[in-house]
């Protein structure tokens, strides 16, 4: 996307605020869409889209590039959590997530059945526990204990009193 003229790209730009793509994302991002991909789902969906300045970075960020992970996540050396969905119509769950698996030494798989692209919305219970039994694992424990001590240490002393 780097390579296109500036006016081009703005057009492009202005097709991601139409209702009807936006209307299209909100029922590919869920598994139960008649409970979920609400008017009220698709407004919130928008916001971002019709807030000043956010044409100039989509912009800017089509002129870099965009999105690049597969150069920056295989730097994650820390215990990871990768938490996908069967049914998401947005990212291929079998293709991304196994990219993600492959380049993080470190990572762990979890799928969550029966669920879209919004896990957060559709199964907010098993999210949570898969992501606590996450952070209780040993393996994960001495980076949290080292994260507390930066936090108690004194960096943020008296910021909050």
């Amino acid at each position: 996307m780097s390579f296109l003229p500036s006016p081009l790209a703005r057009a492009g730009i202005k097709v991601l605020q139409l209702v009807p793509l936006r209307n299209s994302a909100n029922q590919m991002s869920y598994f139960n869409p008649k409970t979920y991909a609400t008017e009220d789902a698709l407004r919130v969906g928008r916001l971002h889209c019709l807030r000043d300045g956010w044409e100039d970075g989509m912009l800017s960020f089509m002129q870099s590039g965009g999105f690049r992970p597969k150069e920056k996540v295989p730097q994650i050396d820390a215990p990871s959590l990768v938490l996908w969905v069967r049914e998401d119509g947005i990212l291929e769950g079998k293709e991304f997530a196994n990219k993600f698996i492959d380049a993080m030494p470190n990572a762990s798989l979890q799928w969550i059945e029966e669920c879209g692209h919004v896990r957060h919305l559709e199964q907010p219970e098993l999210t949570a526990r898969y992501i606590l039994e996450f952070l209780q694992m040993e393996s994960v424990r001495p980076l949290r204990s080292r994260a507390n001590k930066v936090l108690n240490g004194g960096i943020f002393d008296g910021l909050f009193s």
